[in-house]
């Protein structure tokens, strides 16, 4: 399976892979919003957004890739890839 987050380079258009990814995010951080004000709780939110991703994984390519991609995430929490407003050095 192909990196789910490739490199800028592999794309040549005017929307950069950066661009993609902020309006992606943009785009699910709305929804998140919207089911909060809808009375959605919050945990009911966070399992329901890992099992659509990991749907989308085994749907594109495989339930051993989306087994691979979890193992993965221990490191990339640790490290601090997805903590919030976290300063880059």
């Amino acid at each position: 399976m192909q990196d789910l987050w490739q490199d800028e380079e592999d794309f040549d258009d005017d929307f950069g892979l950066a661009d993609r990814q902020q309006t992606a995010l943009s785009s699910l951080q709305a929804a998140w919003e919207e089911a909060l004000e809808q009375g959605v709780e919050q945990g009911i939110l966070i399992e329901t957004s890992l099992f659509a991703a990991l749907s989308q994984i085994i749907l594109q390519s495989s339930e051993e890739a989306a087994a691979d991609y979890c193992a993965k995430l221990p490191e990339r929490i640790q490290s601090g890839e997805f903590t919030p407003y976290r300063i880059l050095n």
